[in-house]
């Protein structure tokens, strides 16, 4: 049997009953609980201009048939054992509390008479396995009795907040008959109030109770909109017809046809439980743990966007996306409609796949998506622009977002020497594939007005991921137009937002005062280490240092010396604060390096890269010096790399960048 999923109103239920089992906590709605529930359900009352299928939402109530051992085994249901009774396994507190408000409009606002002869409509029935007289008591609510069971208690409570609720509205007859009316009428005769649903969940007979219980209540894990829609889609009784009645000729072809969509909805699951997948398609983390889910939201912001009134039909919780898949099954739920509307799930996924398969889509969008542009514009534009013209489409909206950033291209009166337009062999051993040659011509210089400062920081990161993903799908084009293969890297979003990746300088923009003797040390070792041959002069003084000897230069005295001969002191704030002497790195490896001399910098990037950890291509290529054109040395960071590196980043963004 089929787990069943319905939109019932409480007009619906009104005359079910309802068996509350011993392993359910009793009941413990405090003040706020209720007084939200009555606000939401009065404001939706009172709304005005309502669609005619709007409705208020409840959230899901689970419920599964109680079978005939738990009738026979309980004296308090025997007696109604010709009727049916639901056990509850999720959502007692809100039964309980609307049951609570039914008492009290009983008691108030129809002066004792019953809803059958107001309404022609019973009572909600609710039974409570192991807490004696909880339902005589919420028919005959006192203050008497109140201290007797903690159960009671807070039951009172809740009908003091009822009724201290509605003596604070000016007209107190007015709003209890609007909110009567919500719950007393159902979609056939509903009123101008509307009406109030409840999300109807009723789990199959072979389900354990218990289980289901303790995975939304103990573990806090409550039903999601890919496990309601789900239901929907797969109930066996969606099958039983289709146009000329072909499914009652042959019933395996629904059988078929359920399973079918079945082993596709677990196959969309695995694809999208691809790390490397799942977060190219999100800005930041997203923990939903069924990811089907994303599609589904997707699928329903696309078509808010079309149809505006859309949002007052399904609302705004965490649950609208169910209701706008169930308003599309509203007239009826067949094996056409199902089919029909699987297959548009299945083109939004394909979509998707193709983004992720394509590497120019995959680094374009996954920018995009990044710097907070929405999948749903992104896929309308998809949906809407022919797949030869989707490229120049990405570029032109990431030209846009980059509008307001100044560049200006000179003419470059360097001599030809450094000229690199043909492809450069990169000469060292730490990268294996080449430096990708540049269309764009290199007798340019480039000036990026973008400096470091916390008001443009957030832009800086933008642009070096951008330059980043450029330079990898240059190498792609270059790659694949002499293998005509599909040989190319993909930038990991994955690693690039979980690992904290910021901008930083390369030659340190501050010095940072080392007062520890203990880093006093590291940092002398280090760059007597990495500037071995420079720094011969000053081997008598760091051994001296180290070894605490009374005539010890002070440490401050002799890294100044060291910095120096290092050739680092000669870069002005204003060059360092520029574009070209920004860089991607992670968080623990910056601290790994701190105020480090450029070549220490560089030797920890290298050894990082041979651990596997993750360095972003044009980070590995500003330590490795690939802008240095004279190759004058490769132990420092100077104003001409600075400059260089900053031309490069022009060159590679040249399609996106607005030239002034």
């Amino acid at each position: 049997m089929q787990n069943k999923i319905n939109l019932y109103t409480v007009s619906e239920i009104l005359g079910k009953n309802f068996f509350i089992p011993s392993y359910q906590r009793g009941y413990r709605w405090e003040e706020q609980q209720v007084t939200d529930l009555l606000n939401d359900i009065y404001s939706f009352a009172i709304k005005k201009n309502k669609s005619d299928k709007e409705f208020y939402c409840l959230q899901p109530i689970v419920v599964r048939k109680c079978s005939e051992n738990i009738i026979n085994l309980n004296e308090l249901i025997s007696p109604l054992d010709n009727n049916i009774w639901y056990e509850v396994i999720d959502g007692q507190q809100r039964l309980t509390t609307i049951r609570i408000l039914l008492t009290y409009l009983i008691k108030e606002h129809l002066n004792g008479k019953s809803l059958n002869d107001e309404y022609g409509k019973d009572e909600l029935l609710l039974e409570y396995e192991s807490r004696e007289g909880t339902k005589e008591y919420i028919n005959n609510i006192n203050i008497k009795d109140s201290k007797k069971y903690i159960d009671f208690y807070f039951i009172f409570n809740a009908f003091e907040t009822i009724s201290k609720w509605f003596s604070n509205q000016q007209q107190q007859r007015g709003v209890r008959e609007n909110i009567l009316r919500t719950l007393v009428y159902d979609m056939t005769n509903k009123q101008q109030e509307g009406v109030v649903q409840v999300i109807w969940y009723e789990i199959n007979d072979n389900a354990s109770p218990i289980d289901t219980f303790t995975r939304i209540n103990m573990g806090k894990i409550p039903l999601t909109n890919s496990e309601l829609i789900k239901a929907l889609f797969l109930q066996k009784r969606n099958f039983n017809s289709v146009a000329g009645n072909l499914l009652n000729q042959d019933e395996t072809l629904a059988e078929k046809r359920q399973i079918e969509i079945a082993t596709e909805w677990d196959r969309i699951e695995y694809e999208l439980q691809n790390d490397d997948f799942w977060w190219f398609l999100n800005r930041k983390e997203n923990d939903i743990s069924a990811r089907i889910e994303y599609l589904f939201d997707i699928i329903c912001e696309v078509a808010k966007k079309s149809d505006t009134d859309l949002i007052k039909k399904i609302g705004t919780d965490k649950y609208s996306t169910f209701r706008f898949f169930n308003d599309k099954f509203s007239n009826g739920i067949s094996f056409n409609s199902v089919t029909k509307e699987w297959n548009i799930v299945k083109d939004y996924f394909l979509a998707f796949e193709e983004w992720y398969n394509d590497t120019v889509w995959y680094h374009y969008i996954g920018f995009l998506i990044y710097c907070g542009t929405s999948v749903v514009d992104i896929y309308n534009l998809y949906k809407d622009t022919p797949k030869d013209s989707f490229t120049k489409k990405l570029k032109d909206l990431i030209k846009s977002y980059l509008k307001d950033i100044k560049c200006t291209k000179a003419v470059d009166n360097l001599s030809k020497e450094t000229n690199v337009d043909d492809i450069i062999k990169v000469a060292d051993s730490y990268l294996n594939f080449e430096q990708i040659s540049n269309n764009t011509p290199q007798n340019y210089t480039y000036s990026i007005e973008l400096q470091y400062s916390n008001k443009d920081k957030a832009k800086i990161r933008e642009i070096l991921l951008l330059y980043n993903l450029q330079f990898i799908v240059k190498q792609y084009e270059e790659t694949n137009k002499k293998s005509k293969g599909d040989i190319f890297i993909k930038f990991p979003f994955e690693l690039f937002k979980k690992e904290n990746w910021d901008v930083e300088h390369i030659d340190s923009f501050t010095t940072n005062a080392i007062s520890e003797k203990k880093l006093q040390v590291e940092w002398l070792r280090t760059a007597r280490i990495d500037t071995f041959d420079k720094l011969d002069e000053l081997k008598n003084d760091i051994i001296s240092f180290i070894e605490s000897k009374n005539n010890a230069r002070s440490f401050d005295e002799i890294k100044k010396s060291i910095i120096d001969i290092a050739g680092e002191s000669s870069n002005d704030e204003e060059t360092k604060k520029s574009i070209g002497n920004l860089t991607l790195l992670s968080s623990d490896i910056n601290r790994s390096y701190g105020n480090a001399l450029f070549p220490t910098k560089r030797r920890i990037i290298i050894e990082k890269d041979n651990e596997g950890k993750f360095i972003p291509i044009c980070t590995k290529n500003v330590f490795l010096k690939y802008f240095d054109k004279q190759g004058f040395s490769r132990t420092q960071w100077t104003d001409n790399d600075i400059k260089n590196h900053q031309n490069n980043i022009g060159v590679i963004l040249n399609d996106f960048l607005t030239i002034k």
